[in-house]
């Protein structure tokens, strides 16, 4: 399997990879022409418009469609063929405003991903430069604004991006390309599939950690230390521990982790106040 064939391969068989221009700049060139047309087309009906205004077999234009639309000779109908025109047009336009909308929309790559897709093109063992035609510059590193991914990997929250990104590539080249086999395909050597699943149980089983300890932890601190002054402060950097850790581990918005801080710090401010 050569040529395009093999990167759609890639691309189909490990869909994070599937990286594509959005030819953003073109895509709004192409907007401004059909606003540019349009915007003649309209200033040429408004004139169509006063010319029948004024004429006495065309002046019931603005009010009655049917002769407007069954005007006599080439004068009566150039009003409603000009409409036409510009119903089609605008139909194209809209279309075009729409499709740039839902694109502007798409999610951006893995910069992981795409450091390994430009590396698969260049790899001997791999894609060895399978497009050798001026098609080949998609993936340079000019355009990365304008790229866009099918199935993009974007972890939910900054500890999962930082375990996804940097913690599992490093176990693998560590231990888990001692133990794990490669994957047998026509796209390259050496590429190694990991489930989803396995990323997300780690993950959850650290949150899960973290949430369990960190309130039970700082209890136990208050109730060690006996020093008032220096309780408040354990205090101020509990709940400053635990805010940091909902903002990492969590995708929670800023208002909830300010409500569950709050409700954290009082927690913390009742065990103070019976214990003392």
């Amino acid at each position: 399997m050569e040529g395009y064939a093999k990167v759609a391969q890639l691309m189909a068989t490990y869909e994070e990879f599937a990286i594509l221009r959005r030819f953003k700049r073109l895509n709004y060139q192409n907007l401004l022409y059909l606003q540019a047309q349009i915007i003649h087309l309209e200033e040429s009906l408004d004139r169509l418009v006063e010319q029948d205004a004024i004429d006495p077999e065309r002046k019931e234009h603005a009010r009655d469609w049917w002769r407007l639309a069954h005007g006599k000779g080439r004068a009566g109908r150039a009003q409603w063929r000009k409409v036409c025109r510009i119903r089609k047009k605008l139909k194209e336009y809209n279309e075009a405003l729409l499709q740039q909308v839902q694109i502007s929309k798409l999610d951006g790559p893995n910069p992981i991903d795409l450091e390994f897709l430009r590396s698969w093109f260049e790899r001997p063992s791999m894609g060895w430069f399978p497009i050798r035609g001026l098609d080949f510059k998609a993936w340079e590193q000019r355009p990365e604004d304008d790229l866009i991914a099918v199935k993009p990997r974007i972890p939910p929250d900054p500890l999962s991006k930082w375990i996804t990104n940097y913690v599992f590539p490093l176990y693998h080249r560590l231990f888990g390309v001692r133990f794990k086999v490669a994957d047998s395909n026509e796209v390259g050597d050496g590429l190694y599939t990991y489930e989803e699943s396995l990323l997300s149980s780690v993950i959850s089983i650290i949150t899960i950690v973290a949430a369990s300890v960190l309130p039970l932890l700082s209890i136990v601190v208050l109730y060690v230390v006996e020093t008032e002054p220096i309780r408040l402060g354990i205090l101020i950097i509990f709940s400053s521990c635990f805010a940091l850790a909902l903002a990492l581990m969590t995708s929670a918005r800023k208002v909830e982790i300010f409500a569950a801080t709050a409700a954290y710090a009082a927690v913390n401010v009742v065990f103070l106040t019976n214990n003392d």
